[in-house]
């Protein structure tokens, strides 16, 4: 009876342990105009101010559950010492297909990302976005919005785009399944525009995978985001697309190439990208 007891009492003190090191709180930013909601779910792992905020961008109008749902998210944060922020805006679809709505961080839902940092008291620290579908939308335009923000960001399957600015220098990842439809050409036109400025990006072509999340890339996303935190520019390298080899920087097209944060990701990308 006792050992029960006892064994009771310690999985009730590794529990306890966990819900102390992982905060979760809600924060409701009041909506304003074409933003009928603007919900950011903010997790933190520790006492300390986080190296980087991990700003997890679902598809269009979730909530972010399915990103919530999976402890390797929260591992990778507690690990590197990330928090995470899970934006939940909602607009009208027909704003949204019309080039207003959440999806323009300039029409309000980059200033309500900011104002959350702020009362999550994470307003000075960097961020890694990832987005998906309509979240990508979001990613991509909040990175031309704020590039000083952005440590790097992936972007994964959207439908169109503006040309990035020329100030938005940092990495990125941008990803689409094979039979995604018009979204593929679109996602990989938008990597051939921030490669012709000469940006560090890298781009995925995921074989046989349609509009909906992608495990592998997810867990591809995580060891490139490991590696901006770690690497340098100076570890920096260039691969060719089609061939999946190494290339030199100073001989190469840079549309049919892209740039990896570290060669210490090369197998990993050449396991996930297929031509």
């Amino acid at each position: 009876m006792m050992r029960r007891i006892l064994v009771l009492a310690g999985a009730l003190l590794e529990l306890s342990s966990w819900h102390a090191a992982c905060m979760e709180s809600v924060l409701r930013i009041k909506p304003d105009g074409e933003i009928r909601r603007a919900d950011f779910r903010c997790l933190s792992f520790s006492k300390r101010e986080p190296s980087a905020v991990l700003v997890l961008c679902p598809g269009q109008n979730g909530d972010g559950a399915d990103f919530l749902a999976d402890e390797q998210w929260k591992s990778f944060a507690k690990t590197h010492n990330l928090a995470i922020l899970i934006p939940g805006f909602v607009s009208d679809d027909e704003d949204l297909k019309s080039g207003r709505g959440y999806f323009v961080a300039s029409r309000g839902s980059g200033k309500m990302l900011l104002e959350a940092l702020r009362k999550a008291g994470w307003a000075d620290v960097p961020l890694l976005l990832y987005g998906f579908s309509g979240g990508a939308h979001f990613t991509i335009s909040f990175a031309a919005w704020s590039p000083g923000k952005v440590l790097g960001f992936c972007a994964y399957s959207f439908g169109w785009w503006t040309p990035p600015p020329e100030n938005l220098t940092c990495p990125a990842l941008i990803a689409c399944g094979q039979f995604d439809a018009v979204r593929y050409g679109s996602s990989f036109a938008y990597f051939q525009a921030g490669r012709r400025q000469g940006k560090p990006w890298t781009w995925a072509s995921i074989k046989g995978q349609e509009h909906d999340r992608c495990p592998k890339l997810d867990s591809f996303v995580r060891e490139y985001f490991q590696s901006l935190l770690v690497s340098s520019t100076e570890n920096q390298v260039m691969v060719d697309n089609v061939r999946k080899s190494l290339m030199k920087r100073t001989a190469c097209d840079p549309l049919t190439t892209s740039v990896l944060p570290s060669e210490t990701i090369l197998e990993s990308w050449r396991s996930l990208h297929h031509p």
